[in-house]
């Protein structure tokens, strides 16, 4: 019975760890001593009474129960005619997820029309989700084939499944298997063959919770999973040392797409040891990790073709790690949300600074950048850099200019943006060029008028300044105020009253938007 996986009557899963009698207890009764998957169902961490029975890997994730309080599970045919071949009139609805680049998860097509009728459709099925059925083997040879030799996807998440010598009886139960989910499942690595068998034809493979080590998971996928291409390994404990202690040549260079969240990796240099040399991964999910620093040296010639990444809910805090994504040459696609970087700031304040200082993106958080959008991030970031520099002395200006890499390419872009002690920047062409044109718009209805009122404003006037004029306008003591450079554009909160509004680098035409104070 040892490591053998079990299922108490409130759907809590385990691994057995012990059988045989408690020192406490009837010594004519057997025990089994259970590691719980959720470690509030347990008690102790084996040891009771002053005994130690077995050892688990969390504190006080583990219990004995009597064997007849649990169930071992049943084979895979008998829960998919249960699942599939009952006559019932209703749909069944079978949810079957993966983790997605963004940190959710998403549906994949799987059955969930009527329950089939007869054996004979069984025949024909190929998408199917046994997920939480009490799966714990796939029993004899032939028997799935028989019945169901057509398979495709198949979601065997969250059941009773125990060793990888029965999960891999699917390779030749199944052979046109393309989609395999396995997350959940405990397994005990015990393929002692040679020459082991191996999901030819398996591209996707879904490994969340399954407290896999990484040189576990890369020795899987070499030996058993050949035509490898989407990995999702999320929330399995791996770590730093783990990656840099594997050597990454045991992954296959045909992966495009893998997924390491919400594990324990604090070290952007692991990452980039293990995965920098695959030639084809295109989309690389991190999200729910411990990285707090991106460096452009761990990033030179590495990750060729990776165009999506996904850094959410990490602890990145400075821009210099931002800064560093212009070394991936292929990015196109990032999400980032929940980073101490960006707690701080508004959505639109945050967009328009990560898509100007990140040269190659085309999407940020799933939403579009158009060309115009682009435009305004990049001219207000560089009126911000300008205004930088004038508050700094001579001295000190190659440091600025060292924290905004895009700082050079940025002034030969847009030549018209100058600093304001600019040698051109005096007489009446120069004042001029300080003023710019706005429209006040009110969004609130506490304004005692919802007229808009375009006025032209010097850019040295201080955010302070303009709310006065706010106020005796349209009657708001207490109000915020945004700025919103074109329609397609997201609105910058104008957050601090004793900064200027070029620091916040409002543009000729663009829009004040008045809203009630947060």
């Amino acid at each position: 019975m040892m490591n053998k996986r079990v299922q108490d009557g409130d759907g809590f899963r385990g691994t057995v760890r012990y059988e045989g009698p408690i020192h406490s207890k009837n010594q004519a009764q057997v025990y089994w001593g259970v590691e719980w998957d959720e470690p509030s169902r347990g008690k102790h961490d084996g040891a009771t009474d002053g005994v130690r029975y077995f050892q688990t890997s969390r504190p006080s994730s583990g219990s004995f129960v009597v064997p007849d309080k649990v169930t071992l599970g049943r084979g895979i045919l008998d829960a998919l005619r249960e699942r599939y071949m009952q006559n019932e009139h209703e749909d069944t609805l079978v949810a079957g997820k993966v983790a997605t680049a963004g940190g959710n998860t998403k549906n994949i097509q799987l059955v969930g029309v009527q329950k089939i009728q007869g054996k004979q459709d069984l025949g024909v099925i190929s998408k199917v989700s046994l997920e939480a059925c009490k799966v714990a083997y796939i029993g004899n040879h032939g028997e799935l084939l028989e019945a169901a030799p057509h398979i495709v996807e198949l979601n065997l998440g969250f059941n009773l499944l125990s060793s990888w010598s029965e999960v891999l009886k699917l390779s030749s139960e199944l052979p046109e298997l393309e989609h395999l989910i396995l997350s959940g499942n405990v397994l005990e690595y015990d393929v002692t063959e040679s020459n082991p068998p191996a999901f030819s034809n398996v591209q996707v493979l879904v490994m969340n919770q399954t407290g896999m080590s990484w040189a576990n998971i890369l020795h899987i996928c070499r030996a058993h999973f050949p035509a490898i291409r989407e990995l999702y390994i999320s929330s399995n404990g791996i770590t730093d040392e783990m990656l840099h202690s594997t050597p990454s040549e045991l992954l296959s260079p045909a992966l495009e797409w893998i997924d390491l969240s919400h594990n324990q990796i604090t070290d952007w240099t692991a990452i980039s040891t293990a995965l920098g040399g695959l030639p084809n991964l295109q989309q690389l999910a991190l999200n729910g990790n411990q990285l707090a620093k991106l460096d452009a040296r761990d990033m030179a010639g590495k990750f060729p073709a990776l165009s999506t990444l996904s850094l959410s809910d990490n602890l990145i805090a400075g821009w210099s790690s931002i800064d560093a994504l212009n070394a991936l040459p292929a990015l196109q696609f990032l999400r980032m949300t929940k980073n101490p970087l960006l707690n701080d700031m508004g959505a639109g304040e945050s967009r328009m600074l990560i898509i100007a200082r990140c040269q190659s993106l085309v999407a940020f958080n799933s939403s579009e950048i158009r060309a115009k959008e682009r435009q305004d991030a990049e001219q207000i970031y560089l009126k911000r850099i300008l205004h930088e520099l004038v508050c700094f002395p001579e001295a000190e200006r190659s440091k600025v200019i060292a924290s905004h890499p895009r700082y050079t390419q940025l002034t030969a872009m847009y030549p018209e943006i100058q600093a304001p002690n600019s040698k051109d920047a005096s007489g009446p062409s120069a004042l001029a060029r300080s003023l710019v044109r706005v429209t006040f718009i009110p969004m609130t209805m506490n304004a005692t008028t919802m007229d808009e009122m375009e006025k032209k404003l010097p850019l040295t006037m201080k955010v302070s300044q303009v709310k006065l004029l706010v106020q005796k306008k349209y009657g708001l003591e207490e109000h915020n105020l945004s700025f919103l450079a074109s329609k397609k554009s997201m609105p910058i909160p104008l957050d601090d009253d004793n900064e200027e509004l070029s620091y916040y680098g409002i543009q000729d035409g663009g829009d004040l938007l008045i809203n009630e104070a947060w």
